[in-house]
């Protein structure tokens, strides 16, 4: 079923370059309205308490106090518990991005990525989808997944002699 209108769209970012980048994209496109751009977590949260948005677009920037760096986030979820969160992140600790959903990002999308990847990120989670991630954020939750795997030897032992004798 196709939307009679566009998507409301609010950006949180500190940088105001990336706004500007990230308003001209979406605003190119005839799905999307950028409603609002904030530089600030108390001003993304006044906006929240008055007028309601289809998604949430959130710099990693925004986030919360060294101490705890995703109370903003689980904040805003309580705040807007019916709207999507999509946080925008230069991060490749996957370990924390994993955080980042666990706290209420509903999508992922890395700083790397192309416009048309973080479109097809909103539009996912627009659909009730969660855990929703970018090519990019995806290949570092692998390559993570990967390198923390331990090898399976088939229920074969080896000492240490046995090793160091065989290399």
């Amino acid at each position: 079923m196709k939307r009679k209108s566009k998507i409301e769209i609010v950006f949180a970012d500190d940088r105001p370059v990336v706004l500007y980048g990230l308003q001209s994209w979406f605003e190119s496109s005839d799905r999307f309205r950028v409603s609002a751009c904030v530089r600030n977590a108390d001003k993304l949260l006044a906006r929240l308490k008055t007028t309601s948005y289809d998604v949430i677009v959130l710099s990693c920037g925004m986030e919360g106090s060294p101490a705890d760096d995703f109370a903003f986030l689980r904040e805003m979820r309580a705040a807007c518990p019916a709207t999507p969160v999509v946080v925008f992140t230069d991060g490749t600790n996957a370990h924390a991005l994993a955080e980042t959903q666990r706290a209420g990002a509903a999508g992922l999308v890395s700083l790397r990525e192309g416009a048309g990847e973080f479109e097809r990120v909103c539009e996912r989670v627009l659909s009730g989808a969660t855990g929703i991630v970018s090519a990019r954020i995806a290949a570092y939750r692998d390559a993570a997944v990967s390198s923390d795997a331990a090898p399976d030897y088939c229920g074969e032992s080896m000492s240490v002699t046995q090793l160091t004798v065989r290399v």
